[in-house]
């Protein structure tokens, strides 16, 4: 499967089929629009990026409902997780996945899911959302 359509789906897996991704950077971060965006030149501000390839825009909004916009160039190996990951959430009965990074190596990120992060983290991101947009 391309990266391209690998995006397609996380995108679609993601945003308005009550699975929530949630980042944790200091704050939580819940994601609520997800947008591919193709480099079309050299002025983008992601400079590793060849021109022709895509990446990820997340619109998120913190606890404090403050809108946030990620510019992400996610490889396949970690969209292909998060994927992986959703349906096995899904399966167990969980709709919230949250990121973090790993404390080894901050270039790696950690995936988790279950009842302790359901119970405190689901209450907190379904206040006040926007509905779900993809682009």
């Amino acid at each position: 499967m391309s990266k391209l359509d690998l995006m397609k789906q996380f995108m679609n897996t993601f945003v308005g089929n009550d699975l929530h991704l949630v980042i944790k950077d200091k704050n939580y971060f819940h994601v609520h629009t997800i947008e591919i965006i193709q480099k079309t030149n050299d002025s983008c501000p992601i400079k590793e990026t060849p021109v022709g390839d895509y990446f990820l825009r997340l619109l998120v909004r913190d606890e404090k409902s403050r809108e946030a916009s990620i510019l992400c160039t996610w490889n396949k190996k970690l969209i292909q997780n998060l994927l992986e990951h959703s349906i096995s959430a899904r399966e167990a009965g969980y709709t919230v996945i949250m990121m973090i990074r790993s404390p080894l190596n901050e270039n790696n990120w950690l995936l988790l899911w279950g009842d302790k992060l359901q119970k405190t983290i689901r209450p907190k991101i379904l206040q006040k959302l926007h509905l779900p947009y993809i682009s």
